[in-house]
Parts: structure tokens; C-alpha cells; sequence
């Protein structure tokens, strides 16, 4: 495994009474550890993306909290979704989608204490992949990830690439997952917890459209959490020789931070026709992260380069992160995946 020089952290910061901008860019380290722990991923590209952080605008306000209440999604444990620290909005204002998705699994089938099985494939560096009877958000089981205390890349994912399923006709996939992070990064750390990933249409190459986080927010002295953020990244590009473009492109949403210690809902849509891709958290969309083509920046490329969509064949699901962190465990539960738009579950 092959290490990457690590990126100065870069930051600026103006100043006024309540508002200050930030932009940072985290290093990069063992990029090719990402390709390394793809373990019984049914034949994934041979450099899966372990990219570092991007350097982006941030605003750190005392308003960033922005007030989220998300009681309502309903089912087991819809009442600890109540409070949490993310964007403000109404959860559960929609019917289940399981009735029109290629797959709805709520891991209800698989035995504790083990990875889950067919259709999913795990992803096992530096954590642990196990259905959990102990936490779910419906019935009795769930997903959980343990990523263990790390100095660089570490990976606890499951992967769906079936044949049968994936690419979609259009080569558009939207997905939704309950999900519960106990605690997120409180310092610049990167981390993904959904990903989607293919050879670009009439290339050489692969990418990967990802959502996750970086940067903490902050109001004054006060951690208020881990900013969401969009990723795009061309694994080949870490390769020996490389492959295609470099790019570690970012997207930062307007300060919504990744909801901790309740019950969460994430929607995505990822459309490779036109390069495009979309979050919602408990019902309502995150328009920062409305990705159109382009981002904020990349670190490899300037600020008007493409996110040129994969032709998308494998959707991961977890917990990743590329630099220096604590250990941190996620739950997910109630996963569909489809070519419609699929709601919150009821």
C-alpha cells in the first residue's frame, strides 16, 4: 500500500460579529488503502476511492443548527429522531417506497453478529460490518458499523452490486436509509456514508458520486457538529501509472450538520444522464447539496471541472472517513434502493 504526500491544511478566516469563513483542505492519506479493503466487493475497481478532504467555503454561525426537529417518520424508534442537530425539517410526510424499489431490506433475515448476506458484499479496513440485534430502527435488527480509532483511510461498508439490478435503465438510482450515528468528527475529518460508483460512460475511468461530511461547525467555543458535504472523486487517478483526471471535488452543504444520536432519514438521488445528484434529510431536500454538474472546487482540478457520472453499478453503504479519527459506530436500517423517488418509511 502505497502512501499519498498529505495536503497542507489551508485556512482563511474574516471576521465580523457572529459569522466566520473558513477554508480548509485536510491531507490525503493511503489513497490506495481504499482499493486494498474492498474484500469480497464482487468485482469493484481495482483503486475504490480514498480520497481526502476538499477545501471549500464554510460558514460557522450561531445559527447553524438550524433548529431540526424530525419526530414523525414513524415506526420503532421514530420518537429518538426528535431534536436532532441537522437542517430543520418534517419527516414522514411520504408513503414507503419498498412497493416500487429493485431492493428494500430491513435485515430482518440475516443472523446477528455476522455480515449481512446476498445481496449485499462488505467492506471490512480498520472496522466491522455485523447485523445488530441490540439497536434497529424497525423490528429487531439493524446494520451496524464499528469503525475503529484510525491514523488514515478505514472502512466498514456494505456494497450492492448486482448484476440484475444495477446500472438502471437511464442510469438513474435513488436510494433511502434509516440511519443513527452516534457521534461525528469534531476536527476536519472527511467520512462518507453513501457512495455510488461505476466506469464513466465511453472512458477509461471510474468515479464515485458521494455523500458525506468534513468540516466541523462551530458556534464560538461550541462543537455543533459535521458539516455535510458532496464528493466526487476518480479513483484511477491514485493508480500506478494513473488513469483519467485527478479530481477530490467538494460540494458544502449551507451548514447542515449530520444529525447524531437519533434516528435519521437520508434520501439521494444519483442521476448519470446529466450529471446530477440530490439529498433530502427527514423529508425535506438539502438544496446546497443539489450537485448540477459542477461544485464549489476540487483540489486537483479548478472549479468548473465535471462530475462526470459513472455508469452507476455498486452503491456502498456505511461508514468511511480518510484521516485521523476516534472510533465511531452507525447504524442503518430499512435500505431501498430504486429508480423513483422512495420516501421515508412510514
Amino acid at each position: 500500500m502505497r502512501s499519498v504526500p498529505s495536503r497542507v491544511l489551508v485556512s482563511s478566516a474574516l471576521l465580523s460579529l457572529t459569522l466566520i469563513f473558513a477554508c480548509s483542505s485536510s491531507s490525503s492519506s493511503d489513497k490506495s488503502n481504499a482499493s486494498a479493503g474492498n474484500a469480497g466487493s464482487g468485482g469493484s475497481t481495482g483503486a475504490q476511492a480514498g480520497t481526502s478532504s476538499e477545501a471549500g467555503s464554510t460558514a460557522q454561525t450561531g445559527s447553524n443548527a438550524e433548529g431540526g426537529t424530525s419526530a414523525g417518520i414513524g415506526g420503532a424508534g421514530a420518537a429518538d429522531s426528535a431534536g436532532s442537530s441537522a437542517q430543520a425539517g418534517s419527516a414522514g410526510a411520504s408513503t414507503d417506497g419498498c412497493t416500487t424499489a429493485l431492493i428494500c431490506d430491513d435485515f430482518e433475515k440475516y443472523t446477528t453478529g455476522t455480515a449481512p448476506g446476498a445481496p449485499w458484499t462488505n467492506n471490512e479496513s480498520g472496522g466491522t460490518v455485523t447485523v445488530d440485534a441490540t439497536h434497529a430502527h424497525s423490528g429487531t435488527h439493524a446494520v451496524k458499523f464499528a469503525a475503529a480509532s484510525a491514523t488514515g483511510y478505514r472502512s466498514a461498508m456494505i456494497n450492492l452490486q448486482n448484476t440484475m439490478l444495477l446500472p438502471t435503465t437511464g442510469n438513474v438510482v435513488y436510494g433511502r436509509m434509516m440511519f443513527f450515528l452516534d457521534s461525528a468528527p469534531t476536527m476536519s475529518v472527511h467520512w462518507t456514508f453513501i457512495d455510488g460508483q461505476g466506469k464513466v460512460p465511453n472512458q477509461n475511468y471510474h468515479s464515485v458520486y458521494r455523500y458525506g461530511g468534513q468540516l466541523p461547525i462551530t458556534n464560538g467555543a461550541d462543537f455543533v457538529g459535521s458539516q455535510l458535504m458532496a464528493n466526487y472523486d476518480t479513483p484511477d487517478s491514485y493508480a500506478t501509472p494513473a488513469v483519467g483526471p485527478s479530481s477530490d471535488c467538494w460540494l458544502h452543504s449551507d451548514m447542515v450538520v449530520v444529525p447524531v444520536g437519533a434516528w435519521a432519514c437520508a434520501e439521494w438521488k444519483f442521476d448519470g444522464a446529466a450529471n446530477k445528484m440530490q439529498f433530502w434529510l427527514n423529508g425535506s431536500e438539502v438544496t446546497s447539496l443539489a450537485m448540477n454538474g459542477t461544485g464549489q472546487g476540487c483540489v486537483h482540478e479548478d472549479a468548473t471541472f465535471t462530475w462526470s457520472a459513472p455508469s452507476f453499478d455498486r452503491i456502498d453503504l456505511g461508514f468511511e472517513s480518510y484521516q485521523a479519527d476516534d472510533a465511531r459506530n452507525l447504524w442503518i436500517d430499512d435500505v431501498a434502493i430504486g429508480t423513483q423517488k422512495l420516501g421515508c418509511p412510514e
